[in-house]
């Protein structure tokens, strides 16, 4: 099973959150003034975000990524 999108209401308003494969909550929308402005940020957020830079705006100093397809350097293929 892959991530998906859910669109849920907030109040009177609707947001959206983007869930992993275990259900693991990555990413929640601003609030939207109906469900149709907030599926139409679904739809922008799937045709950018694979291609989109990441932009460090913070304060801390960067960190070696790690993700699921990263091994540490004793494990790395020659």
């Amino acid at each position: 099973m892959s991530g998906q999108f859910e669109i849920f209401a907030d109040g009177a308003s609707f947001r959206f959150r983007l869930t992993g494969e275990d259900s693991e909550v990555l990413a929640v929308s601003g609030a939207f003034p109906d469900k149709a402005a907030a599926v139409s940020a679904v739809m922008r957020v799937r045709e950018n975000a694979a291609a989109g830079r990441i932009v460090d705006r913070s304060s801390m100093p960067a960190m070696p990524a790690r993700n699921a397809h990263s091994r540490p350097n004793s494990q790395r293929a020659a």
